[in-house]
């Protein structure tokens, strides 16, 4: 009966007060919605790789190449032969497979897929525990012709139809093989860095032609996961990863006798559960997650929490006043402080049940939109405790918003109260919501510089000039493959016949589709120990107009000229012609060259063939081109040599003039009649630069839409707080309106009021965002200059003034217009 007497003084409470009531309510589901969001985003990410068996026994292997001259490269896959030294030198080690993403033409019938195929080594059957649909899983890869497909790959070139033991032709480009279904298993869940589609063993003799696969050790193309015996055993191999180095690695061909491999090459290891969020480098085969992105936006969501559980406290103990009769009069009736403290906790804990119910609908309508910015399937699954935890959180909420309210209403005086005939508002309490608007803001400031600070990168990535022309550009792929390499000078010709197309190449890689092969340079008279390490790129004819790269000095390749290079075979056989090269600006600074003129007609000795047979093919530079921006903005533009590939490549490039989507339909169509077994791949050159930095304009939407949040419940609370402040003032403003005060002095009076709390957050907000984002540009080498983060705070802090005199004003202006006799009746 209490309970409900409770109850029912909180809901008249909720109807006799509407418009705090409101503010309340509408504050704390956006908060609740915002911190749900932000929840269900964060479990997901530490949640990745969790849920295998031996989770806490398996590792992967990493790897850090330190070359003089050069940033590092470091790569989240690792040198073939690796696994073979690893299980020799380290009993700890109990199993060891390589990954391999391969992606093979498939063959079903008159039909072609490309599609990712896992090779494996055969340990990773047991060190990874697949659910098995149909086969038999333990014996599915014992020979090199067995394949294992997902459950959506089996239904998708069988139908219905039980796949085992039937066949697959899988085209690698350098062999072909027959494949035989010998299991089907699940199909991989999204919260992994292993994704697996499709599972073939690894035999190395398959790949002797492609030998930086599995043979080289300075080549680093697969994956490899290891399981120890003991959790613990992973901080030894760590620890010992340098030793382990020099006894297994060839000598680098830099750095004199005296340079041991460790001296370049850093091994690591980490456990599985950490890859998404502490993993780094290059190779990975699914997006890797960011555990300082994780933490901030679980920092935001306390936030954001705590922005409108003040709102809650600042409304509340704002309207105590207003309650002080109520409260004396339930003491003089007998009411205990404990009671009165319970009942008020109680109206806490229904208004933010109320709010849960409407943040839950908040949640539902804005989670389709939220998964496409952060391209995951987050859902509230309401069978599991999720129902139960999100409860749990409006309750805790409900407690501390009403906590101090609470305490401050149940010490209230009745003799006080009653012979005064006033309020029993106290300095502190006045105090205290000073301090709190003054918090809110603040928060509320600093995400709003953070967000204009990362939309600012943004804007200055795509706006900085990379070096080429990322506009009006058809990227056609896998032109690699043999069947399509022969009808290469075809596609270049027919594509190029179509009257949209202005220019047209090919190229092994492309903006935003990069590797990191690299080559040993040396001038003449340079020793073979000081060569300098440099990147190398393979381009078409008219590679470097099409894409609009400046040429500083000489000339690019072209068909008339003897610039063909010699093949590898032929240096084996003794051909010692010179063949052309280009290079870039930083290659000519890094041989020395004091400008791009310089360089020309000079001769450069670069490797070939495997590192055992001391190939070099001599080179003359005949062309310098400006540094080009092929990866983002956090890399360094390296040094790098520009081979020719007279008649092979991975990518075509064509540019455009007119409608994309028109040149794109044409080319298809070429694509159809000249390789129809062969599925159409293309994308626009300005998508594939976007994408590098898809996870900053992810961030920056998030940050964008919680920042937005966080201002707008902070408005709330100021706008009830306008409201509450104008109608407790409503007779002085009477009576100074009768002593020739004008509207305006009023406005203005209560303007500065609510000003002093803002301007105070600015100042407690600048410099923690300036710290803050200072050293978030750091992960960029070419960035906005820290000057613009002042800029933007002041913008921040002049918009946050702005918006929170709107919001007073539009209380201040009503009630400094109202009849001051009016107001003098007032109370």
């Amino acid at each position: 009966m209490l309970i409900y007497n409770y109850l029912l003084s909180g809901w008249r409470n909720i109807n006799h007060n509407k418009l705090f009531s409101s503010i309340n309510i509408l504050g704390l589901a956006i908060g609740l919605a915002a911190v749900t969001l932000i929840t269900l985003f964060v479990r997901s990410e530490l949640s990745y790789d969790t849920f295998w068996k031996n989770a806490d026994t398996l590792h992967r292997s990493h790897i850090v190449f330190k070359i003089p001259g050069r940033d590092p490269f470091k790569a989240v896959s690792a040198p073939g032969p690796l696994i073979h030294a690893l299980k020799k030198d380290y009993p700890q080690v109990t199993q060891a497979s390589r990954v391999a993403s391969i992606s093979p033409a498939i063959i079903v019938g008159a039909e072609t897929f490309i599609q990712p195929v896992s090779l494996v080594d055969k340990d990773f059957l047991t060190m990874f525990d697949l659910t098995s649909l149909s086969g038999d899983l333990s014996n599915a890869l014992n020979d090199p012709h067995s394949l294992i497909l997902t459950k959506e790959l089996a239904v998708k070139y069988f139908g219905q139809e039980d796949p085992i033991g039937k066949t697959l032709s899988l085209d690698y480009d350098y062999f072909k093989r027959d494949y035989k279904i010998t299991a089907v298993i699940e199909n991989s869940v999204s919260n992994t860095q292993l994704p697996i589609k499709a599972l073939a063993l690894i035999d190395e003799n398959d790949w002797t032609d492609r030998t930086s696969l599995f043979a080289q050790w300075f080549s680093v193309n697969a994956q490899l996961y290891f399981q120890t015996k003991k959790p613990s055993d992973l901080d030894h191999i760590n620890a010992t990863f340098d030793d382990f180095s020099n006894r297994n690695f060839p000598k680098l061909p830099i750095g004199g006798a005296d340079a041991k491999p460790s001296d370049f090459i850093t091994l690591s290891a980490m456990n599985i559960k950490d890859l998404h969020l502490h993993a780094v480098g290059s190779g990975e085969m699914t997006e890797r997650g960011n555990a300082t992105r994780v933490f901030i936006f679980s920092a935001i969501a306390l936030l954001i929490l705590i922005i409108a559980i003040i709102n809650f406290m600042n409304l509340s103990t704002a309207r105590a006043s207003q309650r002080s009769k109520e409260v004396s009069l339930r003491k003089v009736m007998g009411a205990s402080r404990s009671n009165l403290i319970f009942q008020f906790l109680g109206e806490s804990v229904l208004v933010t049940f109320i709010a849960l119910a409407i943040s839950i609908g908040l949640v539902e309508i804005a989670l389709p939109f939220y998964n496409e910015v952060l391209n995951k399937e987050l859902v509230i699954n309401y069978a599991s405790t999720d129902m139960l935890q999100i409860t749990g959180l409006a309750l805790i909420v409900g407690i501390l918003g009403g906590l101090y309210p609470a305490f401050v209403l149940s010490n209230f005086r009745p003799a006080t109260v009653l012979k005064a005939n006033k309020s029993a508002e106290s300095s502190a309490s006045v105090k205290l919501r000073a301090i709190l608007v003054v918090m809110q803001f603040a928060v509320s400031i600093g995400l709003f510089i953070s967000t204009a600070v990362v939309y600012s990168q943004m804007q200055y990535a795509d706006k900085m000039n990379p070096g080429f022309n990322k506009d009006n550009m058809l990227l056609v792929h896998r032109i690699g493959l043999d069947v399509v390499s022969e009808k290469l000078d075809m596609l270049v010709k027919e594509i190029g016949k179509d009257p949209q197309v202005t220019a047209i190449t090919w190229s092994n890689e492309t903006p935003g589709n990069t590797n990191q092969n690299n080559t040993m340079i040396r001038l003449p008279g340079m020793s073979k120990d000081d060569a300098l390490l440099m990147g190398q790129r393979g381009v078409g004819y008219d590679f470097f107009a099409t894409y609009e790269i400046k040429v500083l000095a000489g000339r690019t390749y072209q068909k008339e000229r003897n610039d063909t290079p010699l093949a590898t075979a032929q240096i084996r056989e003794g051909a010692n012609r010179k063949s052309s090269i280009v290079i870039n600006s930083s290659a000519a600074r890094r041989l020395g060259f004091n400008s791009a003129s310089d360089a020309l007609g000079q001769s450069i000795f670069t490797s070939r063939g495997n590192p055992n047979e001391n190939l070099e093919a001599e080179l003359e530079i005949i062309g310098v081109v400006d540094d080009v921006h092929f990866e983002s903005l956090r890399a360094t533009i390296r040094p790098e040599i520009y081979n020719l590939n007279a008649t092979w490549g991975h990518t075509l490039s064509a540019r455009f003039n007119g409608n994309p989507d028109t040149l794109k339909a044409n080319v298809e169509a070429i694509w159809g009649n000249a390789i129809a077994n062969i599925p159409f791949s293309y994308s626009f050159l300005r998508q594939d630069v976007a994408d590098m930095y898809k996870t900053e304009q992810g961030q920056a939407k998030m940050f964008a839409a919680f920042s937005g949040l966080a201002i707008f419940i902070a408005c709330l609370g100021l706008y009830g707080l306008a409201n509450f402040t104008a109608t407790r003032r409503t007779k002085e403003i009477g009576i100074r309106k009768v002593m020739g005060a004008s509207v305006f002095d009023i406005v203005k009076l209560l303007l500065w009021q609510f000003s002093k709390p803002v301007i105070i957050a600015n100042i407690i907000a600048w410099p923690i965002a300036y710290w803050a984002m200072s050293d978030w540009l750091q992960l960029f080498v070419y960035r906005i200059d820290n000057s613009y983060i002042l800029l933007l705070s002041a913008i921040a802090g002049i918009g946050a003034l702005i918006i929170a005199w709107v919001t007073v004003t539009t209380n201040s202006v009503s009630v400094a217009k109202a009849n001051p006799i009016k107001a003098l009746r007032y109370e």
